[in-house]
């Protein structure tokens, strides 16, 4: 009889040995832990934690979790390793491919490309699984993963079954989504939803819109030594080479100096104040919109003179303001101590108020 995953992967321990892993490498310890390798075993994942605490763990790039040995996480953590890729479609010139939600991002848009196939070339680099893209709506140079996603699959944890939302049932919008919204996931510690695949919409190469206006991209292809206006010039492989190269020059590898990428969300404000924030600040960038306008939030803190801050080894990047690094023996701690440092200086100077990007677990509230 094939052993269930309970039998391959679950401890029972109250005392966890092993700490689980995030990119920002922080300690984080959990209660109990569970591989989830095949979907079929949710039923079980489901009936055996009944109403017991659990978490969701992907990759673990966009989350700080506050845990110790002596008091880990008091939750079951689900590490969803789930994998595979089909191809569900090939009308010409679209393509529908299904993903599953435990492989890695980068990965997945590099296999896409080998593929022949385009739209997530500006999602280069970027780190974390298939199943967390839609959760943060992830996005980079001009594109959000909300454009190319068809559907999500997912396990109703109240309902016991699977389910499915639209691209439009998902709720996106900048960094958010349904599966971020407390009303409709639930808490932290008691999820509804465990996004099992996704289902993208994607175009063979050649017939898919080239998004290339964001700076520096068309600048990156150049230097490449392509020419960018002979009409063959932006491809997707050379835009996602391009995206790569400046992801590498600014944003710190997160293997090299551990980080969760971008760390505080990009502003929305209503145009009238973003007006009189260029108005003192001349230079400062701003991105109009409808009746609100998007600002820097790598700028702000850049002006506060943030650049390089640190308490213990917990701090902000010499190479880019946004990005919070862990410079060997932070803890979360020391982490959310700079990032409330940075939000009462934004505010005290710019009066804007920074939201972080990664989840918070326990919510900073909180701490």
């Amino acid at each position: 009889m094939h052993p269930s995953i309970f039998d391959l992967a679950t401890s029972h321990s109250k005392s966890p040995e092993v700490p689980l892993q995030t990119t920002l490498r922080l300690p984080f310890f959990a209660r109990d832990v569970v591989d989830l390798n095949r979907s079929t075993d949710l039923l079980e994942i489901s009936e055996r934690l009944g109403k017991g605490a659990r978490f969701i763990l992907g990759g673990g790039s966009n989350l700080v979790v506050r845990s110790s040995p002596e008091s880990p996480l008091p939750a079951t953590v689900i590490r969803n390793r789930l994998a595979g890729i089909v191809r569900l479609s090939s009308e010409q010139p679209e393509v529908r491919i299904r993903c599953a939600a435990g492989e890695s991002w980068h990965s997945f848009v590099m296999w896409t490309l080998s593929q022949g196939l385009a739209g997530l070339e500006n999602l280069a680099l970027i780190p974390g699984t298939v199943g967390a893209a839609p959760i943060q709506n992830i996005g980079a140079y001009g594109v959000e993963v909300a454009d190319r996603i068809d559907t999500v699959h997912a396990w109703d944890f109240e309902k016991q079954d699977h389910v499915t939302f639209s691209s439009k049932d998902c709720g996106f919008s900048y960094r958010w989504s349904r599966f971020k919204d407390a009303d409709q996931q639930g808490p932290w510690d008691m999820p509804r939803f465990l996004i099992t695949g996704v289902d993208f919409r994607l175009w063979q190469a050649g017939h898919a819109p080239v998004v290339a206006h964001y700076a520096g991209v068309r600048e990156r292809v150049e230097s490449m030594g392509h020419t960018v206006d002979d009409g063959d010039g932006l491809t997707a492989h050379r835009i996602a080479h391009a995206v790569m190269s400046l992801r590498r020059e600014k944003l710190p590898d997160p293997d090299e100096l551990p980080n969760a990428g971008s760390f505080f969300q990009n502003p929305e404000v209503p145009n009238a104040f973003a007006q009189s924030l260029k108005a003192k600040h001349p230079a400062a960038p701003v991105f109009a919109s409808g009746t609100a306008s998007k600002l820097s939030a790598g700028w702000l803190i850049d002006q506060c003179g943030l650049r390089g801050f640190r308490v213990g080894d917990a701090g902000v990047s010499e190479r880019h303001a946004l990005v919070l690094v862990n410079h060997g023996g932070a803890n979360a701690h020391d982490l959310l101590e700079v990032a409330r440092t940075i939000q009462r200086e934004v505010m005290r100077r710019f009066g804007v108020w920074l939201e972080p990007e990664p989840i918070l677990v326990p919510p900073m509230q909180a701490y």
